[in-house]
């Protein structure tokens, strides 16, 4: 009986299999139908033979310069999907037309991972469209400015880390988890109105739950990856975006802040949980007030405001800094311009209006960006058959993807695109996407929200550091990315030396 089961049961994956590369083999020729150029599939696999092995972003660096070409095809396993490396169609994509493309194609499992689903990143149309609009409020300048005081106090535990760790102890530097540590402590009061120091204690509550939601093992990164390049497996396999661990332990602390709110009769908006609340209350949420739903969407933004405050801030500084190493004209241009600003000033430390004047802190920042935009594409769901050329016409359902890097790295955009020149970027402003040669934030409707937030939070801590020390080289000048990462991420943390100025 149990060897009939076994041979039923091996039938049955050997028959699913067979339908599974017939189907595949049909769908493989779907590009080459349309005369679009295409990256020819792997069985199986598709365009995606490179999962686990090499990072996403190393991934879409390769095919800007093996595809010179305005757009082209791959296939995510079996799906045919476009990548466009041109800014005129990638402006018509993400702006122009962008009721054709609404939603991005990241998908997770409303039902299984709701916070995952329901956070304004993966959030689809038309519930995107009124999350959006009631949540932008929570970044206007006034309440910018009064971060900024958060995050400049948190620049300074900063500063006192690297003395005690790095100076005075001679302690390895790892880059990305000293700034996941002062971006954890900035966003913990932002979403949370939790001050707590990780950089002094060496422990907080949403340093402890990025721990599970952004280490990179094997399974955390397929994890991932599995939900932004393939959402049907995912789904299927009940994956979460956030993990299993961070997902419920986001959802334990923002329970405890409530309670606590309620118990305290605290009101006001000083932080992203108290609008939640306020918008709940008033039936601004797209879901009635009270129900599990409400109660999920405010958890789903708590918890991608804590990624995304982090994980791209944390690598951008990191980067920053590696770049500073290995430009000391560039860097002392830098010192001399925060050291001119802080004497003009008469403060100790920059405040919000004093870092929007320190232009070339600025322009560091963007070219940093440029070359190393945390976020190597971005993607959309062709929701309405829309006529992207002349020549080809996008049908519905087939995934966009904007590669980012392409465009940053484009000669004709960006002379000499491998070297890092601050300069491309003077007198430029956070606003400004240089005729769509440079969207490390994206555009259009969906341009990341927190984009002046990230801007300040990476300004304020650079400041200090370089007005403190000189920064120089501790290894190659080209780190090796984390092949689990869909995001840019340095395998190894990114290392630099840091010398006390006199």
């Amino acid at each position: 009986m149990i060897a009939t089961l076994i041979q039923l049961f091996l039938v049955f994956i050997l028959s699913c299999l067979i339908v599974f590369y017939f189907f595949s083999r049909s769908n493989y020729g779907y590009w080459k139908d349309r005369g679009v150029p295409y990256d020819e599939p792997k069985l199986f696999f598709g365009s995606l033979s490179f999962l686990m092995r090499t990072s996403a972003w190393d991934v879409f660096y390769c095919l800007s310069k093996k595809y010179k070409c305005d757009y082209f095809g791959i296939f995510l396993s079996w799906k045919p999907a476009l990548v466009i490396h041109s800014k005129e169609l990638a402006k018509k994509v993400i702006v122009k037309e962008s009721d054709s493309y609404q939603d991005r194609y990241i998908a997770s499992g409303v039902d299984d991972d709701p916070l995952g689903a329901l956070n304004l990143f993966t959030i689809k149309s038309p519930m995107w469209m009124q999350m959006r609009h009631e949540i932008t409020p929570t970044f206007t300048s006034m309440r910018l400015k009064n971060i900024t005081e958060v995050m400049n106090i948190n620049s300074t535990e900063v500063v006192n880390r690297i003395q005690k760790d790095h100076v005075d102890s001679n302690k390895p530097v790892d880059l990305k988890k000293l700034f996941s540590m002062y971006t954890s402590d900035t966003v913990a009061y932002n979403v949370f109105g939790i001050q707590v120091s990780s950089l002094k204690d060496l422990t907080s509550p949403i340093f402890f739950i990025t721990r599970y939601m952004m280490r990179w093992t094997f399974w955390r990164g397929l994890e991932f990856t599995m939900i932004f390049f393939l959402p049907a497996v995912a789904k299927l396999l009940r994956l979460k975006l956030f993990s299993q661990t961070a997902t419920e332990y986001t959802k334990k602390l923002y329970r405890e802040v409530v309670a606590e709110r309620e118990k305290s009769g605290q009101t006001g908006d000083k932080d992203l949980v108290s609008h939640l609340l306020k918008l709940n209350a008033n039936s601004k949420l797209p879901a009635e007030s009270g129900s599990q739903l409400s109660e999920n969407l405010m958890m789903a933004q708590a918890a991608f405001s804590i990624l995304g405050s982090m994980e791209t801030s944390s690598t951008t500084m990191s980067y920053v800094l590696h770049e500073l190493a290995h430009h000391s004209d560039e860097q002392e241009k830098l010192y001399e311009e925060v050291s001119e600003a802080l004497k003009e000033s008469g403060k100790d430390v920059l405040d919000y209006d004093d870092l929007l004047k320190v232009k070339y802190l600025t322009a560091c920042i963007q070219e940093t960006l440029r070359m190393h935009p945390p976020v190597p594409h971005l993607d959309r769901m062709c929701n309405k058959k829309n006529q992207l050329t002349d020549e080809l016409t996008v049908e519905a359902g087939t995934p966009v993807f904007v590669n980012v890097v392409a465009i940053h790295y484009n000669e004709e955009y960006f002379p000499e695109p491998e070297q890092w020149r601050p300069d491309r970027f003077s007198n430029s402003t956070d606003t400004d996407n240089h005729d769509f040669t440079f969207i490390p934030f994206g555009d259009g409707p969906r341009f990341c929200i927190g984009k002046r937030y990230g801007m300040m939070q990476i300004r304020a801590v650079i400041a200090q550091i370089i007005k403190k020390y000189r920064i120089e080289p501790d290894g190659p000048q080209t780190w090796q990315t984390d092949p689990y990462s869909v995001f840019l991420r340095p395998k190894h943390g990114g290392k630099v030396k840091f010398i006390p100025r006199s």
